[in-house]
């Protein structure tokens, strides 16, 4: 896990070039503390910050391929290649020589084997650039699911890339700036993005399941990954089974490192699942698991749908019953507060700040235990309809709005009443479903629920994703998640609706699967979400954070945002002493949004 960063010109790089390259690198320091490096030639500037898990002493990067210059591979790459020990020995029995023993040489020398279709090959999470100096071509790739990050601006004359728009910022050439589309997808679509897209001008991301070559007459961009729809015709017990080697060969191919390895354990079936077999397979008989909680009377437990109880009681008696080696990281008022600008800094952007500040408190709490590496459960609810919107979803708009509604109403009302903040969401959202592909033999409940799901692995877990990878690295930690590998996934999207929902339960049929290898109460434990649940105080401070910011009229948040709107939040809160989930969420995002501005010096155009 790593940070990668770069920079292509295609007339030759100017000095300016090359030191923007190394001030990106450094601005994504926190993604690889474990050191840095730098590769260039005439046209091209490659940066690399690492964390090191795989082969610590020798897989430094950028790493180069061939001596004679003008002809060499030069690769920058951020992820881990979980069959990388299988596609080194097809490697060498076709003549390529290993110098390392790391997953970046192995992509590497698949590169210059089998060229861009090297990805068809590849099992893992990863981002990764190649130049060849011969073809003057740049390569960027991502994983099947967009595990792992990658953002791009190409303005013709050069190509800067990098993990995080921060170190694209870092380049004199770039200026920040919020346009119409920006805008609205930060108040129309939030904490959700349309794939591809960026909130600044000229950012785009490359889209999961893709490769995109560069070259001087423009980019060519080829998907060799996406859900396909398929018959599935198993009964339960065969699904079951198979849903259960699926998962467990993912587990086992993720716990390779040269490091410590922990799991994340909330005491549902999806994260006890991972765990207990993590413990079941050898070498990790000691696994140490992790959970979070809240040190303080107060905290809000029921603000929301998603969030019925508490973890913490539910983690130890998962971690008694698999034998892990269990710790709670306990957070106060007053760590929320000490940590809530640095994650806005981590993210880059204004995001909901509610869900990300004790998810960053867990991943340092799990470093500085020394873990270095953690699987957890994201994505299960994706793959077996965890969420209550699978059962109450709207036809005519995205399933998460009844939880995550639209901000569009804050903005100021000569841009809330433009026809492209009033229709975007309901357009994205048409554009999104006919990409959706069906089989003509789907029953109408089938059909719903592929759309469903469909929208839920586009949208929300490209969301959750992002969020996981993050904090986690803002720690220096590398999280893995074995519900998102490419073959797990295309099974489970393929499962009819009675399969999901068998016995009349969410996620069912995975329930049915791990039933044997937990105990009861947790295998059937209901759905309940990650606890952003606050403490009462925290809620309170970021109240009297946003009365500070609408006493000061020159705050630039108010160039989009309508303070009438947030003073009526702001007065019902005073009436009212729980917070409102939506109420408290539209606050912290204001907040954040006006940090953000001032602290990127974003121009509004």
């Amino acid at each position: 896990m790593c940070d990668i960063t770069g920079c292509v010109a295609w007339d030759g790089l100017q000095d300016s070039d090359n030191s923007a390259v190394t001030r990106m690198t450094e601005q994504l320091a926190h993604r690889g503390p474990d050191g840095s490096g730098f590769w260039q030639d005439r046209h091209a500037a490659l940066g690399h910050a690492r964390l090191s898990i795989i082969d610590i002493a020798n897989g430094t990067q950028p790493m180069a391929l061939g001596n004679q210059p003008g002809h060499r591979l030069a690769i920058t790459y951020n992820g881990e290649l979980y069959n990388y020990r299988e596609l080194r020995s097809i490697l060498r029995g076709r003549g390529r020589i290993f110098r390392t023993n790391s997953d970046t040489e192995v992509v590497l020398q698949a590169f210059a084997e089998w060229g861009q279709r090297c990805v068809d090959r590849f099992t893992g999470m990863f981002a990764f650039a190649v130049w060849d100096e011969h073809e003057h071509r740049l390569t960027l790739a991502r994983d099947p699911l967009g595990v792992k990050p990658l953002f791009y601006v190409d303005d013709g004359a050069r190509i800067l890339f990098g993990s995080e728009e921060k170190a694209i910022l870092a380049h004199p050439a770039i200026e920040p700036v919020l346009d119409e589309v920006g805008l609205a997808e930060l108040f129309c679509m939030t904490p959700m993005m349309n794939r591809g897209l960026g909130v600044l001008h000229g950012f785009r991301q490359v889209e999961p399941g893709h490769v995109m070559t560069f070259g001087p007459a423009g980019p060519v961009s080829r998907c060799y990954w996406r859900l396909e729809a398929r018959p599935h015709l198993a009964g339960v017990d065969a699904t079951a089974r198979r849903l259960r080697e699926l998962l467990q060969t993912s587990v086992a191919g993720q716990l390779v490192a040269d490091v410590q390895v922990g799991a994340m354990l909330s005491g549902g079936v999806d994260s006890t699942a991972v765990a207990a077999i993590a413990v079941n397979h050898g070498g990790t008989r000691h696994l140490a698991t992790y959970d979070v909680d809240y040190a303080c009377e107060g905290a809000n437990y029921s603000s929301s749908a998603l969030h019925v109880d508490r973890d913490a009681p539910w983690a130890a008696k998962a971690a008694a019953h698999i034998g892990s080696h269990h710790s709670s990281c306990i957070v106060s008022t007053d760590d929320l507060l000490a940590a809530q600008d640095y994650t806005l800094h981590v993210w880059g952007r204004p995001m909901h700040r509610l869900a990300n500040i004790s998810l960053y408190l867990l991943f340092r709490h799990i470093r500085n235990t020394g873990a270095t590496v953690v699987v957890g459960g994201e994505g299960a609810d994706e793959a077996f309809a965890g969420y209550a919107w699978w059962r109450s979803a709207p036809v005519d708009s995205f399933p998460w709005h009844g939880t995550y509604p639209q901000a569009v109403g804050l903005l100021r009302p000569e841009l809330s009443e433009r026809s492209v903040f009033r229709h975007y969401a309901a357009d994205s959202y048409a554009t999104a479903r006919a990409h959706i592909p069906h089989l003509s033999t789907d029953t109408s409940e089938d059909r719903r629920a592929r759309e469903i799901s469909w929208l839920t692995y586009t949208y929300y877990l490209d969301y959750l994703l992002h969020r996981v990878d993050r904090m986690s690295m803002a720690a220096g930690v590398e999280a893995r998640v074995p519900f998102c590998d490419h073959e797990l996934v295309q099974y489970a999207w393929n499962l009819p609706w009675q399969l999901k929902n068998h016995g009349g339960i969410e996620k069912g049929i995975l329930r049915t699967a791990m039933a044997d290898l937990l105990p009861h109460d947790i295998a059937y434990r209901r759905k309940s979400g990650y606890p952003v649940a606050l403490t009462a105080a925290y809620q309170c401070a970021q109240y009297d954070a946003a009365r500070a910011v609408v006493g000061d009229r020159h705050a630039p948040i108010w160039q989009i945002v309508d303070r009438s709107a947030i003073t009526t939040i702001l007065d019902r809160a005073v009436e009212h002493a729980a917070a409102d989930w939506t109420d408290l969420n539209r606050v912290a995002y204001v907040l954040e949004t006006d940090m953000w501005l001032r602290a990127v010096h974003v121009r509004i155009d």
